[in-house]
């Protein structure tokens, strides 16, 4: 057997190897960082320094999770370590950064670090202050997981399939896993170039689809926001297939001076922060505007769809609305008309491909129908 077969079936092996439920576990405890509006803290020295600059652009890129390495800052790490020493570089510069409660570290390390070994001790170090600070603490780690694998909430260890190649092994997965991470329907935010060609959507209306009305009308405020129980769930099997997920949404209040813009920002602000979509558009306008964005013309659509390079004749739209339909229709999408049980139905001139009384059956809908 060749060398390059040989490694290449150790590398089947590692990713058999790996508890994907601990992977789960972190990517949980990310969406909560960036739900609380906290931070991410990656560290790594050596190989694992490189690996964390690229995660740093992966989490704030395709999560919009903020992301620090502190190997990026060569100033103030030199500096540190000239004035400071070395084992306490990163833990002075976490406490530089008010490192709290809200943040995150991932640490990336073959061996997890090892305070009577000296070996990582800045590592040790700063997982310690996370403890104190009460900061989570997710580390990708080989070996036996060092000080890394006892201190990390959700420790994710690479399998040691031969001794001569964990350093190659394990930094090689950490890059498997963060990407794991930040592909994640949980976290994933933002369609990466290549992907984003000719892909497809799912465009949703907001009021009455994603979140229940109040008394007849939009929410005017982030309060009033009341998420439907099973949009989280319906939109993440969406993403999961592929889909992009796009608001469209008609906000005539705005226009007429009943909603302030940074309230009815505020709103969206929200509905991003529980639902994994990727894009909101709203149409601030009133049907004596005459514009081309509001719902049922399909102005926002077709927008959205060039901007994200999206094939409305692969897509969907979802809404409640007459207006969501023949919006949906004039851009030559698929369309689902979302009837809430024990609503009244309107009748269409042009009818939805589908009706359905849920974002569950809407999404179960698509999914069967795009295979």
């Amino acid at each position: 057997m060749s060398f390059s077969a040989m490694f290449l079936g150790e590398v089947r092996k590692v990713a058999e190897g790996i508890d994907s439920e601990r992977v789960e576990k972190a990517v949980d405890l990310l969406a909560k960082v960036r739900e609380d509006g906290g931070r991410l803290f990656v560290l790594g020295v050596g190989g694992s320094a490189a690996n964390a600059s690229h995660a740093v652009n992966d989490f704030r890129k395709i999560t919009g999770i903020e992301a620090y390495a502190p190997t990026d800052n060569v100033a103030e790490l030199t500096a540190r370590t000239n004035d400071e020493g070395w084992p306490t570089v990163f833990a002075e510069w976490l406490r530089g950064s008010r490192l709290n409660r809200k943040d995150a570290l991932l640490v990336l390390s073959v061996g997890g670090g090892d305070l009577e070994k000296n070996v990582s001790a800045n590592l040790v170090e700063a997982m310690q202050l996370a403890r104190k600070r009460e900061a989570k603490i997710i580390a990708i780690v080989g070996r036996d997981g060092g000080y890394a694998a006892k201190a990390a909430d959700a420790p994710i260890l690479i399998p040691v399939v031969h001794p001569e190649r964990i350093t190659p092994h394990t930094e090689a997965f950490q890059a498997v896993v963060w990407h794991l991470m930040v592909s994640h329907p949980r976290l994933k935010q933002a369609e990466t170039k290549w992907e984003s060609v000719s892909g497809r959507a799912v465009f949703l209306d907001r009021d009455g689809t994603l979140n229940r009305l109040v008394g007849g009308r939009p929410p005017w405020s982030l309060g009033e926001l009341d998420i439907y129980g099973d949009a989280d769930a319906a939109l993440m099997a969406l993403k999961g297939k592929g889909f992009k997920l796009i608001v469209v949404t008609n906000q005539p209040d705005i226009g007429r001076g009943k909603l302030e813009q940074k309230v009815a920002d505020s709103i969206n602000i929200g509905l991003a922060r529980k639902l994994p979509v990727d894009d909101i558009r709203v149409c601030p306008h009133s049907d004596e505007h005459g514009c081309g964005c509001r719902k049922p013309r399909p102005g926002m659509i077709q927008q959205a769809a060039a901007d994200h390079g999206i094939d409305l004749k692969r897509s969907y739209v979802v809404g409640d609305s007459w207006k969501d339909i023949n919006a949906g229709l004039a851009a030559g999408c698929k369309t689902v008309w979302l009837v809430h049980a024990g609503e009244k139905g309107l009748t269409l001139d042009r009818m939805p491909d589908t009706t359905v009384a849920s974002l569950a059956e809407a999404a179960a809908w698509i999914l069967e129908d795009s295979k």
